[in-house]
């Protein structure tokens, strides 16, 4: 079921948390053109002004003239839970219903998951999942493979920058996650120093089998971007292959997050 399928159930939602002028705003924000809005007045009795009912039918019809009404609707959710954070819990609950469900502000598929939550990740990789969910819902199953992708290199990118290794456009993708996070070594293990359950030798073998973790899951994310991304043209992307590559990015990401600040 698409986003614009669902927004009937988010009327009475709308209608009961928001004033009239709020839900002008809101419209506006998503980017609807709300000049065609204008002659919709609420008025002191005893003239007749228009009601919440009849502002949020004249907002159904500027959706249904939208070229991607789905994008509208995300960005009305996302100003809503910006302006009232305690609607969360009622618009998963309605999203739920219908297959999707909220990640960072953003309805998400039901069947496209994020293991474990992405809040602490920064801003712009959010961004880059946020572009995967929609890519994803939109069909582009290639395009969120490569957002996936994207939202890697530019972490990698940002480590060989800051620990000087180098060009990372001069290495395969695989290499630049595993010498990326290999400079990190140091920080990594100084988090053990404190802990006395811990030997030397103990430290060095999870390094090493973390280290080698995300090596593996950066290789099967390279093939992945190589083989069904839209990175050399758009390829022919099986659907489930947007949550494996989802899976690996994610826990990349995920390991390279608390260390990113200290670089």
């Amino acid at each position: 079921m698409q986003l614009i399928e669902i927004w009937g159930t988010l009327r009475g939602l709308i209608r009961g948390s928001f004033t009239f002028t709020q839900i002008k705003e809101l419209a506006g924000a998503s980017g609807l053109p709300i000049q065609r809005l204008s002659h919709l007045q609420q008025r002191q009795l005893p003239l007749k002004g228009a009601s919440k009912s009849q502002l949020l039918d004249a907002i159904d019809d500027l959706l249904n003239d939208q070229s991607d009404s789905n994008r509208n609707v995300e960005f009305f959710v996302k100003e809503m839970l910006q302006r009232k954070p305690q609607l969360y819990e009622a618009l998963d609950e309605t999203f739920q219903r219908f297959g999707w469900y909220l990640e960072n502000d953003v309805p998400c598929p039901i069947d496209l998951q994020v293991d474990i939550g992405t809040v602490d990740l920064r801003r712009e990789i959010q961004n880059s999942l946020s572009n995967c969910f929609r890519r994803y819902r939109d069909g582009d199953y290639s395009g969120a493979v490569t957002c996936i992708c994207g939202a890697v290199d530019s972490v990698t990118e940002e480590v060989y920058t800051k620990r000087n290794l180098g060009n990372p456009h001069d290495d395969s993708y695989q290499q630049r996650v595993n010498r990326a996070f290999s400079s990190i070594e140091n920080d990594f293990k100084s988090e053990f120093s404190d802990l006395d359950s811990f030997d030397d030798r103990e430290v060095i073998r999870i390094w090493t089998n973390y280290k080698s973790s995300v090596n593996q899951a950066s290789y099967v994310l390279g093939s992945f971007r190589r083989n069904i991304s839209d990175t050399h043209g758009v390829n022919d992307c099986p659907r489930e292959f947007v949550q494996k590559s989802l899976d690996c990015g994610t826990y990349i990401l995920r390991s390279f997050a608390p260390y990113l600040d200290e670089l």
